[in-house]
């Protein structure tokens, strides 16, 4: 990467910059025109003098930051920046308001020493102000990227957590199901190794569609239901055009798992399971109720719910929710908030 391209700053923000400096330039003026004694030397001419020396001095900070190929301005580039653009401010604000800069020297002084003094004092104090602006901004940037990098630590932590845990006792149910049913067990290893197949590149992605997410989820509970029977009956209800959204990978599944370790599993009938996605404004509303034994500490402190949540606050900040409250007329509803897509929200 060259030196040219190593400093990258958007238009926009440019433009911003650009017209806070020149905002600052008129308060300076003002303060010249308070400060100056001689009448002769009105706002607009210290105006000339303020935007040329401010913008000089801005503008100049940028051309060596791409000059040393540097991304932002740094306090060397300011300690460069702000004698060498009051000078050439100066000359150019002379220019302006039709005077010799050589004439201005020798015949006000003073006001020349007051504008250089009142340039070197306000312009350090802008580019601080500007650098330190940048500061916060790459700290902000940096933070955003530590979250990510926490994001998909989580998600890996939770994979190591889910993984083994329902690889385990999957294989043990099929142990226990070869001698007594071994067509049962054959079904239920086929699904095993169709489920394995199809998460294994979809939990190692930044996302996944929602249509993927339920795919894998409606494997996941096919194995379930070999293992309890009857005891175990489930619905997954999704509108076609909510299918493309995308949601982070493995989202659903430790709710579905919690919802059957310790509601349904627990209770010697079993019960209903029922995932529903709808839309809601421009919000991805996601509820998976059951009618198993309902609220429980177990059950509010489940396998992956802390998990969830942090993973959630790190992607979506406020914007998302995951609650917990008591299902009609028995068993527990999880209810899932999340953000649609810019492309999904009608």
């Amino acid at each position: 990467m060259n030196k040219i391209t190593a400093f990258r700053m958007p238009l926009e923000t440019l433009f911003k910059e650009l017209l806070l400096t020149a905002v600052f330039a008129v308060v300076i003026a003002g303060f010249l025109t308070v400060l100056t004694p001689y009448q002769k030397y009105g706002f607009l001419s210290n105006l000339k003098f303020s935007l040329s020396i401010s913008m000089s001095i801005h503008l100049l900070s940028i051309l060596l930051c791409v000059m040393r190929g540097v991304t932002r301005p740094d306090l060397k580039s300011t300690l460069i920046a702000v004698p060498l653009g009051a000078g050439i401010g100066i000359v150019i604000g002379s220019l302006l308001d039709g005077l010799n800069p050589l004439w201005l020297i020798s015949e006000h002084p003073s006001v020349l020493m007051i504008s250089l003094s009142t340039a070197l004092v306000f312009g350090t104090a802008i580019s601080y102000y500007f650098h330190s602006r940048s500061a916060i901004a790459e700290a902000a940037l940096e933070h955003a990227a530590y979250e990510n990098r926490l994001t998909e630590s989580n998600l890996r932590m939770l994979q190591a957590q889910i993984e083994p845990h329902f690889l385990f006792n999957t294989l043990a149910n099929v142990l226990s199901l070869i001698r007594d049913d071994p067509l049962k067990a054959e079904r239920m290893l086929e699904d095993f190794i169709g489920y394995l197949r199809g998460s294994l590149n979809r939990t190692r992605s930044g996302d996944v569609s929602l249509a993927e997410e339920l795919e894998l989820l409606r494997a996941y509970l096919d194995i379930h239901v070999i293992r309890m029977g009857q005891r175990l009956r489930f619905s997954i209800d999704a509108p076609a055009e909510l299918l493309a959204q995308r949601l982070p990978p493995l989202l659903l599944q430790p709710l579905v798992e919690n919802a059957i370790k310790h509601g349904l599993e627990p209770k010697a009938d079993g019960g209903a399971l029922t995932v529903r996605v709808r839309q809601e404004a421009a919000t991805l509303l996601i509820e998976i109720s059951d009618t198993g034994l309902g609220m429980t500490s177990s059950a509010a402190a489940g396998i992956g719910l802390s998990n969830i949540r942090e993973r959630l606050r790190a992607l979506y900040r406020q914007d998302a929710e995951l609650r917990i409250e008591p299902n009609q007329p028995q068993g527990v509803k999880v209810v899932l908030r999340i953000p649609l897509t810019a492309a999904q929200v009608t």
